[in-house]
C-alpha cells in the first residue's frame, strides 16, 4: 500500500471517531448548558408577585431597615449619648491621683524624709458646659436628619427598581405580541406557498421575522429577570405593590422641609456650635490640687503633717489656641458652602425634573397619534396583502413600523409615571 493511500485511510479513520464523538457528546455539550442557566436562576424565572396591600411606603421602609448604611447611624447615634453622658458629668475630664516622695538617701542621708499624695481636679470653664451640650445636641440633629436624608436615597433607589421592572415588563409583552403577529403572519404565507400563491423565498423571510422576533422576546424576558433580581437584592422582597403610580404637585420649587436640605442646615448649625465652643475653649480647663503633705529634715525628727490646696489656670496663649479656631472656620466655611451648592444642584435637579416630565408628556401624545396613524396603515396594509396587491416585504417594513409605533407609546406611558416619580424624588418627597 502506498503512502497517499495510507494517509487516506487514516484521514477516513479520524473524521470517522469525529463523527461518531460528535454525534455521542454533542447533545450533551447542548443540554448541559440549559441545565446550569435554567438551576442557577430558577427562583426568578417565576415573576414577582402585586400584591395590592403592599405599598410603595412599606417598599421603602422594608428596604430601609435591611440597609447597611442603618448601623452607621445607630453607631452615630451611641457616639453623640456618650458624648451627652460625658457633658453632664461633674468634672469636664478624668480627675487624677498624685503619689510623690523625696529623700536624701543618695546625697547626705541626714534621714529627710517627704510624701505628698492627693486628687488633682479639672473643673468647667464658665458656660464650657452649655456650649459641649448645645454642639452635642446639634450633632444629634444632624444624625436624625440624615436619618430622613437615607430614606429619602433609598426611596430613589427602589423608583427606580419599581418602573424599570415595569418598562422591562412592557418590553416582553410587547415582543411576544410581536412574535405572535408575525408568527400568524408566517402560517398564512405556509399557506399561500402551499397553494402556489407565493414563492418558497417569501416564507423564508417571514420565518426569518419571525425568528428575529422570537430572539427579541427572549432578551426582553432576560432584561425582565434582571430588573426583578435587582429588586430582589436590594428590597429584599419577592412581590411587588400592584400600585405604585405617583402624583406630582404643580409647585416646582424646593420646600424648605427637603431631607437633604435640612440635614445641610443641621451641619452648618453644628459647624457653627463647634466654632463657638473653640471660642469659649481658649485656654485648657483649670484644675484644683487637694492634697496632704508629710515631711521630717532629719531621722530624728517627727513627721510634720499638712494639707495642701493648688489651682491651675492655663494662660492660653493665642499660638497655640488660634489654629484650633481657624480650623473650626474652616470647617464652618466648607458646611455652609457646602449648602449652597447643594441648594443650587436642588434646583436644577428639579427643574430638570419638570422639563422632563413635561417633554414626556408631550412625546406620549405624539407617539400615540403616531400609533393610531400606523395601525391604520398597517390595516390597509394587510388587506393589500391578502389580495396580492402589495408584496410580503412591504408588508413586514409597514408592520415593523407599526410595532415599533406601539411599543413606543407604551414606553412613554410608563415614563411619564417615572418622570412623575423622579419629580417627587428631586422635591425629597418620602412616601
Amino acid at each position: 500500500m502506498n503512502n497517499k493511500a495510507v494517509q487516506g485511510t487514516a484521514e477516513y479513520r479520524q473524521d470517522k471517531l469525529m463523527k461518531t464523538l460528535s454525534r455521542t457528546f454533542l447533545p450533551l455539550i447542548l443540554w448541559l448548558p440549559g441545565v446550569l442557566a435554567a438551576g442557577g436562576d430558577h427562583e426568578h424565572e417565576t415573576p414577582l408577585a402585586a400584591v395590592s396591600g403592599l405599598t410603595l411606603h412599606d417598599v421603602v421602609e422594608h428596604t430601609y431597615q435591611r440597609n447597611p448604611e442603618i448601623r452607621i447611624i445607630e453607631a452615630r447615634l451611641n457616639h453623640v449619648n456618650a458624648r451627652m453622658q460625658r457633658t453632664r458629668s461633674f468634672w469636664p475630664g478624668d480627675p487624677s491621683f498624685t503619689v510623690s516622695h523625696y529623700n536624701d538617701a543618695v546625697m547626705d542621708s541626714d534621714g529627710l524624709r517627704e510624701w505628698e499624695a492627693g486628687v488633682e481636679m479639672p473643673l468647667w470653664l464658665p458656660g464650657q458646659k452649655d456650649a459641649q451640650q448645645h454642639t452635642v445636641e446639634q450633632e444629634k440633629s444632624v444624625v436624625d436628619a440624615g436619618e430622613a436624608a437615607l430614606r429619602l436615597k433609598l426611596a430613589g433607589i427602589v423608583r427606580e427598581l419599581l418602573w424599570n421592572i415595569a418598562l422591562s415588563k412592557n418590553q416582553v409583552s410587547a415582543a411576544a405580541q410581536e412574535w405572535k403577529t408575525v408568527q400568524k403572519l408566517a402560517d398564512d404565507v405556509n399557506k399561500r406557498v402551499q397553494l402556489g400563491d407565493l414563492a418558497q423565498s417569501d416564507l423564508i423571510l417571514a420565518e426569518q421575522e419571525s425568528l428575529t422576533k422570537e430572539a427579541a422576546l427572549r432578551k426582553a424576558e432576560q432584561e425582565y429577570r434582571h430588573a426583578q433580581h435587582r429588586y430582589d437584592m436590594i428590597t429584599g422582597l419577592r412581590k411587588l405593590p400592584a400600585e405604585f403610580v405617583e402624583t406630582a404637585t404643580p409647585d416646582p420649587s424646593i420646600n424648605d422641609n427637603h431631607p437633604v436640605l435640612i440635614e445641610a442646615r443641621e451641619k452648618v448649625a453644628n459647624s457653627t456650635a463647634m466654632r463657638d465652643q473653640v471660642i469659649l475653649e481658649k485656654r485648657g480647663n483649670p484644675t484644683v490640687f487637694l492634697g496632704t503633705r508629710h515631711e521630717r529634715a532629719t531621722s530624728g525628727d517627727d513627721f510634720a503633717n499638712a494639707i495642701g490646696l493648688s489651682f491651675r489656670m492655663p494662660f492660653g496663649t493665642s499660638a497655640h489656641t488660634t489654629p484650633k479656631l481657624t480650623a473650626a472656620e474652616v470647617d464652618l466655611t466648607e458646611t455652609r458652602s457646602e449648602m449652597e451648592l447643594l441648594y443650587r444642584d436642588l434646583n436644577i435637579a428639579m427643574e430638570d425634573a419638570v422639563r422632563e416630565l413635561e417633554m414626556t408628556r408631550e412625546q406620549y401624545d405624539f407617539a400615540r397619534r403616531k400609533n393610531e396613524l400606523t395601525q391604520r396603515n398597517l390595516e390597509l396594509s394587510r388587506k393589500a396583502f391578502a389580495l396580492g396587491e402589495t408584496s410580503l416585504i412591504e408588508l413586514i417594513r409597514i408592520q415593523a413600523q407599526a410595532f415599533a409605533a406601539e411599543r413606543n407609546m407604551h414606553q412613554k406611558q410608563l415614563e411619564v409615571g417615572l418622570h412623575t416619580a423622579r419629580l417627587n424624588q428631586a422635591r425629597g418627597i418620602i412616601p
